[in-house]
């Protein structure tokens, strides 16, 4: 009996001290007993130095030690086993655990001791909220991308519809079809986008290895960045250095790095602010920095900003447009090129940096400079019905649709001015965009509600975000109506001959 009780003994012994949890038993008085050996490695102590001791006399905090002392209690009194999960910092760094605590009953049934086990958690805990992060960035991107598909959806939708009245001047003509060109150009630009991302991310794209001039690549990422610059009044720097610089790699994805680092600035810097450019070489390699003065992104978000379907956060006030993902393909086709991209910023209302090296400069002969031209930057009744949107193109559509049926419209892209209007021309019908940029839809029908003069008017939002979710918060926040871009036009003036109803008088009424 004494060779079987000494051998179960060895066998307990070689299991609890070779698992890696962490394996205890408490006495009544909330003492260690017993301690196996990670958990005296977790500790830093030996065996004498721990056993004896309790939570609190070993070093944990006290609000830790006095939890377990109740828990303890609860088992005794209870004679069920309890779990829990806590936070450590022993010498294995702050962890997370998972643990339960069991009773150990003696010959009378009662308990006489308290055992306990406990697993390292930490990595499942992270892995499980890295999988919860990228469903909920997934499900984010395509309610983003659904929001940027129905944007230029409106103003195609309502530029249509007025070419089939067969009404319009020629110029008015012209101008609806301008609209739709440049919107389907819009579209075309986010399905192009999401090519590259499938290509990208299934290791599809190869580039050409051919001497390129940085400074024509530049130049022609500057062409194509100019008209949002200049729409929003940047104030754009080109920094360069005098020498020629030429790399080996592909002209058009070497465009596409930095047309999208510097729509990511425009986007993000608010108008009149400033953008830089700045090229340099060093030590063999190309440096490329792109500059602003705007936004700035939080230092928790930095180490996300290059995944898919990451960006820094921006709620339903965003209107700089795209799918978010300009940045992860940026830094894809920067690797490709066997480079590095980075990303540098204060803070939240700090600026941002982006920062690119391009290897294997190649020598060239001074030749004259690419011409470069830097964005010129441009000089600085009562209406029934306010369209606010900050798409100019589906503000002015809607208006004009508006218009042909008799109403008498007001524009505004912004939300500030738009209250100003509504003070002194007192709408009965506003129609909202949500995603205005400096003061969301929601915010502004709320204010709209809170003064006098448009306190009683029907308020529509007209918006590309469809989730049940901004539908309730939307009619929570005052709204009348929920609309879906492309909005359906005879829904639409359903909705104002409705209204126009309403508040047009009786005949009866008018001759008393």
């Amino acid at each position: 009996m004494v060779a079987d009780s000494e051998r179960r003994t060895r066998l307990y012994e070689s299991f609890l001290n070779n698992t890696p949890d962490l394996a205890y038993v408490f006495d009544l008085q909330y003492r260690f007993i017993y301690a196996n050996n990670v958990l005296l490695k977790m500790w830093g102590k030996t065996w004498d130095e721990a056993i004896g001791k309790t939570c609190l006399e070993l070093g944990y905090e006290p609000w830790h030690a006095d939890m377990h002392s109740r828990e303890i209690d609860q088992v005794v009194a209870t004679k069920q086993p309890i779990r829990g999960e806590v936070p450590f910092a022993g010498t294995f760094g702050r962890r997370i655990y998972d643990y339960i605590f069991v009773p150990v009953l003696g010959p009378d049934g009662e308990v006489e001791a308290v055992a306990g086990t406990t697993r390292d958690t930490t990595e499942r805990q992270q892995a499980e909220q890295a999988l919860q992060m990228a469903n909920q960035r997934k499900d984010e991107f395509l309610a983003m991308l659904a929001h940027e598909l129905r944007n230029p959806l409106a103003p195609i939708s309502a530029a249509a519809q007025l070419v089939a009245m067969h009404e319009l001047s020629p110029e008015r003509l012209q101008h609806s079809i301008d609209i739709i060109n440049r919107q389907v150009k819009h579209m075309v630009g986010l399905v192009d986008d999401l090519l590259d991302v499938s290509r990208v991310t299934r290791g599809l794209v190869s580039i050409d290895q051919l001497p390129q001039d940085l400074k024509a690549v530049i130049a022609d990422s500057i062409e194509q960045v100019k008209p949002l610059l200049e729409s929003r009044q940047h104030h754009f720097s080109l920094n360069m250095c005098e020498e020629p610089v030429s790399i080996r790699g592909d002209q058009k994805r070497l465009v596409q790095i930095v047309t999208n680092l510097l729509n990511n600035a425009a986007k993000y810097t608010p108008a009149k602010g400033h953008i830089e450019l700045q090229l340099s070489v060093q030590d063999g390699q190309a440096h490329i920095s792109v500059s602003d003065n705007g936004i700035g992104i939080a230092a928790e978000e930095q180490q996300h900003i290059f995944e898919l379907f990451a960006q820094a956060k921006r709620d339903l006030d965003r209107s700089e447009g795209g799918l978010g993902i300009g940045l992860a393909v940026a830094r894809k086709m920067v690797e490709l090129h066997g480079g590095s991209i980075h990303c540098h910023s204060a803070g939240i209302g700090q600026g941002t940096r982006f920062s690119v090296s391009l290897p294997s400069v190649l020598p060239q002969e001074k030749r004259a400079e690419p011409n470069i031209i830097a964005p010129a930057m441009p000089k600085s009744g009562l209406p029934t019905i306010m369209v606010v949107d900050d798409n100019a193109d589906g503000a002015e559509m809607l208006a004009s649709l508006m218009n042909m049926m008799g109403y008498v419209t007001l524009v505004e892209n912004g939300s500030h001015s738009a209250l100003n209007t509504a003070r002194e021309a007192q709408p009965q019908i506003c129609i909202l965009d949500i995603g205005l940029p400096d003061m969301d839809g929601n915010e502004l029908a709320r204010r709209l509600r809170a003064q006098p003069e448009t306190a009683n008017a029907l308020l529509i939002a007209v918006t590309g975000y469809g989730q049940p979710g901004d539908k309730e918060t939307s009619l929570q926040a005052g709204f009348d109506h929920y609309l879906i871009k492309p909005v359906d036009i005879s829904s639409l003036f359903t909705l104002l001959a409705a209204e126009t109803a309403r508040r047009t008088p009786a005949p009866e009424a008018a001759h008393q």
